[in-house]
């Protein structure tokens, strides 16, 4: 009976918490709509100091970049004659990525080349979308927004939470 009696305790202590907790949640927010707006702005504000960083960065290059509607930004420094690259074909890169402030995050390793599929193959969508306006031969940098690249959750690995890539590339080859 002794065990019975400790047991429901137990529970009712255990329930009331989560009941605590569950009320210290709600009271965060008024309603989904005011949490909706609140991400929204929250969003909003993240994107004018990204926007703002990339500009510096721009600036500090003193190079053309053009700018595509998604918010690419790309310089070719090695102009090339090659083909251009088009969707299903398979890209050869050399590269070395690194966070807006210099952080080197990612290089290919010396005499290796990575390759994907043009649209198809799991990478930044920034890369997707960059590698196209290149030809075979080209180096470039690619600057890819949080939102072309690993977004709010990061790898994982590397790459933090909400980070704008630079990628200097070397688009090797293609088949």
């Amino acid at each position: 009976m002794r065990r019975f009696c400790i047991t429901i305790g137990f529970l009712i202590v255990l329930f009331a918490c989560e009941e605590k907790k569950k009320k210290q949640l709600d009271l965060l927010f008024e309603s989904k709509a005011d949490y909706e707006k609140t991400m929204i702005l929250s969003h909003k504000e993240f994107l004018k100091k990204e926007k703002v960083k990339i500009q510096k960065f721009v600036d500090s290059t003193k190079l053309e970049f053009k700018k595509t509607g998604t918010g690419l930004q790309y310089h070719i420094y090695q102009p090339s004659l090659g083909d251009s690259i088009k969707t299903k074909e398979i890209a050869f890169i050399a590269y070395c990525l690194t966070s807006i402030a210099g952080d080197t995050l990612y290089e290919s390793p010396a005499g290796k080349l990575q390759e994907f599929m043009v649209d198809y193959d799991v990478v930044e969508t920034g890369l997707h979308e960059g590698i196209k306006k290149m030809r075979v031969g080209e180096k470039a940098y690619l600057i890819l927004p949080a939102h072309l690249a690993h977004g709010i959750t990061g790898d994982q690995a590397a790459i933090p939470s909400q980070t704008t890539l630079v990628y200097d590339i070397h688009l090797v080859a293609k088949r």
